[in-house]
């Protein structure tokens, strides 16, 4: 199993130094749902500097007809740098990397619809590798997929997920209604749920991330056994220091977790929760919808 991480710095020094060598890196003005993003010309010197780690690039963000000429730029300048994949959201991605001819792979990264394993081979029968499932199904099901999808998934385990997100400026809009100086941030208690967001403004939206760190190592020995390729491990939001010790420990889990007795199991799950929280999201819990 190899870690994916999507850092929140420029220099990844920290991150190699903890055996961490691939990374998601959101391209900027053409990604969304993240806390910071990197240029084209970030990405280049990342890859001149550090030869022999994987980048992933996220141009997870719903296209504009008028964009489509400078993203084949974009793809086209990519597809030199040796890239291990593409997460995309716009299946117009899917169609100009075989009108390109391009050979980077594709990362089927469109938030909350990976959901099923039949849908994640008909994407796979379009010549799709990868598939970063959704953040809202069971531990269960994230098993069934891996059984049955054709595609490489990727299971994002430790992150503030983002739950919704939006192009108008809302943030904008409600410092402007409510007469007060504007940032680009907003705290918010859904009414209904009491449940925290943050609200994070930019060129291209508004994202919606839930306050509550979703801690999913509770099922890596899971993923471990069923052999899947990747995890994500998202560090926005948290603490750099408490993010690599983290690492460090998610690291030595998967070097080490066949050698590890159920004591030992049990007591580095409690290391990572110490560090982050007990919050498993959805993993044990199954979303009922029930007409009333």
């Amino acid at each position: 199993m190899k870690a994916i991480v999507k850092p929140t710095k420029l220099n990844l020094d920290e991150y190699i130094k903890i055996g961490i060598i691939n990374f998601l890196l959101p391209l900027e003005d053409y990604a969304v749902e993240y806390t910071n993003y990197y240029s084209l010309e970030d990405i280049k010197a990342i890859r001149k500097k550090y030869p022999k780690i994987s980048i992933f690039i996220s141009l997870n963000k719903s296209l504009l007809n008028r964009e489509i000429e400078d993203i084949k730029t974009i793809l086209l300048k990519l597809d030199t740098l040796n890239i291990q994949g593409i997460f995309y959201y716009d299946v117009a991605i899917l169609n100009l990397k075989r009108q390109l001819n391009l050979k980077t792979d594709l990362v089927w990264s469109q938030t909350h619809m990976v959901t099923n394993y039949k849908t994640c081979n008909y994407y796979y029968d379009k010549g799709v590798k990868y598939c970063l499932l959704s953040k809202e199904i069971t531990k269960e099901e994230i098993l069934e997929i891996c059984d049955k999808t054709k595609l490489t998934p990727i299971v994002e385990l430790i992150s503030y997920p983002t739950v919704a997100f939006s192009k108008r400026k809302l943030v904008t809009n409600y410092y402007k209604d409510a007469k007060l100086k504007p940032t680009k941030q907003l705290n918010i208690i859904e009414t209904k749920s009491k449940q925290p967001y943050l609200l994070v403004e930019d060129r291209n939206g508004v994202s919606f991330i839930s306050k509550k760190l979703v801690n999913g190592s509770k099922i890596l020995r899971f993923l471990l056994k069923k052999n899947i390729q990747y995890i994500l491990l998202k560090e926005d939001l948290i603490n750099h220091e408490i993010f690599l010790q983290c690492l460090e420990n998610i690291v030595y889990y998967i070097e080490n977790y066949q050698k590890m007795s159920n004591l030992d199991d049990k007591l580095w799950l409690e290391k990572q929760n110490e560090l982050l929280g007990r919050n498993t999201n959805f993993l044990y819990r199954r979303t009922i919808y029930r007409v009333k």
